[in-house]
């Protein structure tokens, strides 16, 4: 071992720029390492812009209807309430998907003081008459709009 080639690194030298150890310090991307929080104040529709993008990445069908039935509510503090229609959805929700949830939103809306509650609902019959299929919507919009039915009949249509 040679050691006539190490050299030591001076402090001077350190505070000046020149590290002679060849290890570079961690660029730093956020302000994350200075204790600065993200805290960019956004509206409801950049909220639920965010939201529908995420959503479209959840690939379980029923996850994914839980997450797009409505449109969350942007409360004080950047606290954002979403409902639920039961207790299983919300347990998937908070287990599988919150926390990617929240770190899409951090990271989309640029605010680290996010947070997102789930609330299950309380009102049964708002969630009885809620059309989640593709045929239960149908149903729903040819007893608005009868015609419907019979342009489904005419040109043959079907549900995939």
């Amino acid at each position: 071992m040679h050691l006539e080639n190490l050299t030591t690194p001076s402090i001077s030298g350190m505070l000046g720029g020149n590290n002679l150890s060849g290890v570079s310090e961690p660029a730093s991307d956020s302000g994350k390492d200075k204790g600065v929080i993200m805290e960019n104040v956004f509206d409801n529709q950049q909220l639920i812009n965010a939201w529908k993008e995420f959503a479209a990445t959840v690939e379980a069908a029923q996850l994914n209807s839980a997450l797009t039935v409505r449109e969350p509510v942007l409360l004080d503090n950047f606290i954002i309430s979403y409902n639920l229609d039961n207790e299983v959805q919300s347990n998937r929700i908070v287990s599988d998907v919150k926390p990617k949830l929240v770190a899409h939103l951090h990271k989309v809306l640029r605010n680290e003081l996010i947070s997102v509650e789930f609330i299950v609902s309380e009102n049964k019959q708002e969630i009885l008459n809620k059309p989640y299929t593709n045929q239960e919507k149908f149903n729903t919009l040819a007893s608005k709009y009868p015609v419907l039915n019979l342009m489904k009949q005419k040109f043959g249509l079907e549900f995939e």
